[in-house]
């Protein structure tokens, strides 16, 4: 029964891992639509975020993999694994996405580009 029960809990990790990745190529891919503008934040977190995305549907593949194929399911090394890649990829990845909205980050990527956060947004 255990041992049921973490493999469904991969393969639903694998499951919002795919779908992650697959929401955010969508999103990437619309970057510019429909004008063709690319804002200056758009252009310099870009590359990290389809490194970020591609992270993620690795990660779906690999708990894909582990829930249908694994042998030996522990609940302290799933769990950790699980918490592992959260924080390599989910995490990161909200906190890119939503910067612009955040006072904190956004005056940590001025410092850092020596820069305005230039978004899009506003007239």
């Amino acid at each position: 029964m255990r041992s049921i029960f973490l493999r469904v809990a991969a393969l639903a990790w694998a499951g919002l891992s795919l779908l992650l990745a697959t929401h955010w190529f969508v999103e990437l891919g619309m970057v510019g639509f429909p004008d063709g503008h690319v804002t200056p934040f758009a252009r310099a977190t870009g590359p990290l975020l389809h490194l970020l995305a591609s992270a993620c549907l690795i990660q779906g593949l690999y708990f894909l993999c582990r829930a249908l194929f694994g042998k030996g399911f522990g609940v302290p090394a799933l769990a950790l694994q699980v918490l592992i890649a959260a924080t390599l990829t989910v995490a990161p990845t909200l906190i890119v996405r939503d910067c612009p909205r955040s006072q904190m980050c956004s005056s940590a990527y001025e410092t850092l580009t020596n820069t305005m956060m230039d978004d899009g947004a506003g007239g």
